[in-house]
Parts: C-alpha cells; sequence; structure tokens
C-alpha cells in the first residue's frame, strides 16, 4: 500500500465515524507515522508504506476515531507562527484566540517594556505570543491549575528562552494584586455555558479540560469578575483583552466601555474593555 492509498483509506475511516476534517487529520497522522511533513505526502504519494509504519498509522487513526483531538496525538499545536507542546493538561490553542494576541500587540504599540498579565494561561499561547512578538515585555501568566503550568513554563523555556514572564497558580486576578499596574490584561476565560456543554463535539467534550471550558450556567460569569478584579489593576491608559462567546461581547458593553473585535466567521470574538 502507497502513501495515496492509505489516505483515501484513512480519510472513509474517519470521516465514517464523524470527523469534521477527515482528510487533515489523515495527512497530519501520516506525517507523524513516517517522520515527513505534508509536502512530501504530495510530492510522494506513490512511496511504499511499510508494515511498521502502517501498524504506527493505524494505531494514531484509531486514537482520531476515537475522537482524541489531532493536537493531543501530535502532542503539539501551531499557533501565532510558534509550535506549542499541548496535552490533556490544557486547552487546544485554537485560530480565534489569534486574534487577541494581534489585538494586543497592536494597543502596545511599541511601548518599551510594557507589563502584561495572562490569567487562564493554560499552554501559555497568548503570554508566550506577545512576549515574542514584544521584545522587552514584562509578563506575569496566571492559571489555577498547576498542571498546566508546567506545559506552559515548557513551552517558554523551548519558545522564548530569554523573556521576563512569570508563572503563578492562583484564581483569576488575586495573585496579581501586588504586580501591578499593567498596561494590559489579557484572558481566554472559560465561556461555555451548561446548557452548551452537552453540545460540544466529541473531542472537545470529553477530552479537553472542563475547567478551561466550562463558564456555569452564565457564559460571562468569568469576564464579568475579570472587569472588577482586573480593571482597578490596570496602569492610566490601559486595556483588559478578553476573548468571548458569540454574544459576550454585546452583553459585556452594559459593565464598561467596550470595543469588539470580529473574528473570520464574522463574529464578535475578542473585547478591549477599558475603565
Amino acid at each position: 500500500m502507497n502513501v495515496l492509498e492509505l489516505l483515501r483509506a484513512a480519510k472513509d475511516y474517519l470521516a465514517a465515524r464523524g470527523c469534521a476534517s477527515p482528510r487533515l487529520d489523515a495527512e497530519l497522522l501520516l506525517t507523524r507515522a513516517l517522520e515527513c511533513d505534508r509536502l512530501d505526502l504530495y510530492v510522494s504519494h506513490d512511496r511504499p508504506v511499510s508494515k511498521e509504519e502502517r501498524a504506527l498509522y493505524r494505531e494514531l487513526v484509531k486514537r482520531r476515531a476515537a475522537g482524541e483531538p489531532v493536537a493531543y496525538i501530535l502532542g503539539e499545536r501551531e499557533f501565532f507562527g510558534l509550535t506549542f507542546e499541548v496535552d490533556r493538561r490544557c486547552l487546544v490553542p485554537r485560530p480565534e484566540t489569534e486574534h487577541l494576541v494581534d489585538e494586543a500587540v497592536s494597543l502596545l504599540g511599541g511601548r518599551a517594556r510594557p507589563r502584561i498579565a495572562d490569567v487562564g494561561t493554560g499552554s501559555g499561547c497568548i503570554a508566550i505570543s506577545i512576549a515574542h512578538e514584544v521584545p522587552g515585555a514584562c509578563l506575569v501568566a496566571v492559571d489555577a491549575h498547576e498542571d498546566a503550568l508546567n506545559v506552559a513554563r515548557a513551552n517558554a523555556a523551548r519558545l522564548v528562552p530569554d523573556a521576563d514572564i512569570r508563572f503563578v497558580c492562583g484564581d483569576l486576578c488575586a495573585p496579581l494584586r501586588d504586580d501591578g499596574p499593567f498596561d494590559l490584561i489579557v484572558s481566554n476565560p472559560p465561556y461555555i455555558s451548561t446548557a452548551e456543554m452537552t453540545g460540544l463535539p466529541k473531542d472537545v467534550r470529553d477530552f479537553e479540560p472542563t475547567s478551561a471550558l466550562h463558564a456555569g450556567e452564565d457564559p460571562i460569569a468569568f469576564h464579568l469578575r475579570l472587569v472588577e478584579e482586573g480593571l482597578p489593576l490596570l496602569a492610566e491608559g490601559g486595556a483588559l483583552v478578553m476573548e468571548v462567546g458569540e454574544d459576550g461581547a454585546e452583553r459585556l458593553r452594559r459593565h464598561g466601555e467596550v470595543r469588539s473585535i470580529n473574528d473570520l466567521a464574522g463574529v464578535a470574538r475578542v473585547v478591549v474593555v477599558t475603565g
């Protein structure tokens, strides 16, 4: 069996089991089994695949068919041009969150030595991406779970070894009270309501950490706490930048000066809150 035949079989297998992107998933998993990149798959589609490579690939495809996210199977996910190590201790970084990083970098506007806090850092993708884009930034990254912080620390050590990032375990803004003022506080807090949790795709609902997704009955509960706790910690001219769910921006407008940024689907995905 060659590369093309194996890809077709895996794509059909994954599609039959409800995978949303069976062709892409099949390709990404085959790059791991063959230790190559996706371009190699296209230019070597008639390359024979060994028995050992097929056996490894079958195991990877079975894991994906069972619902495990590709990012966890591969142990990595690209975000903002960097490759982050990820596993079940943290949320898988998503493309829409790149809008938050874009906005944060834009707001900093070339300031020398800005101070930034990332609340709910998870894999560290937001804090580390900002550190990579804004040399000289001083960051504090907070998470309620030490396991997630260990992932973030490892990513920072590998991707931005010279960056000034301090990782702290604690609840939302509580660990920041003695560290302000901050030019920016950024966060991608949980915003999936209890009612919405059951409707999530299996690869999200059954594999990613519930604490990073579930906001309780009110999808903006964490955002409201961040507004209350975070705004007093901002320097003059500072801002709170958060990712939100579909109606989060409109609801937050009642609680402060709010500007929203749409994602590629036209959804108000990022909000900027000022005092």
